[in-house]
């Protein structure tokens, strides 16, 4: 069975079979004979460590592990999919708004901007008190860690001098 979360776009879980040699099987085809266990994969290449009895709550077990090992971490980053349908409405929309009545885009864009700022600067407090590192932080908003700390350190450690 594949397993799939809405909010995390291009992640299936699944229980692998694991052949005698220790590999994952490559295909279905491949291990119609002899396996020996399963192990939760995912579509991005993660792959649990541990290895579940060739059963059906073996495999079970391994769909677990996809949804209670790999998912949180993902589902903590990402927005969810009704807000991501929202943005990229609105993004559509402005763009239609610039060609028809650029000045009035001009006025929007302009009112955004000084709200995204605040809101960024608070999202990212936010993760830094509720344990996100600076390569997760960078990682959430494209950019290396480096950027995130440079962008987003707090104002008393530039004030003190320390760099």
């Amino acid at each position: 069975m594949t397993l799939k979360m809405p909010d995390i776009p291009d992640h299936e879980g699944f229980a692998a079979p694991v052949l005698p040699t220790g590999e994952p099987a490559p295909s279905a085809s491949a291990f119609t004979k002899t396996f020996v266990g399963y192990q939760a994969t995912c579509s991005c290449g993660w792959t649990d460590r541990r290895r579940f009895p060739a059963t059906p709550e073996g495999a079970k077990e391994a769909e677990y592990r996809w949804w209670s090992r790999h998912t949180p971490g993902l589902l903590a980053a990402a927005p969810p999919s009704w807000l991501v349908i929202k943005s990229n409405l609105l993004c559509e929309q402005i763009v239609h708004l610039a060609a028809d009545r650029p000045l009035a885009a001009l006025t929007l864009l302009s009112q955004v901007e000084s709200w995204q700022r605040t809101l960024l600067d608070q999202a990212v407090a936010a993760a830094r008190e509720n344990g996100a590192s600076w390569a997760e932080v960078g990682e959430a908003m494209g950019i290396s860690k480096q950027s995130a700390h440079e962008r987003f350190r707090t104002p008393a450690s530039t004030a003190s001098g320390a760099e």
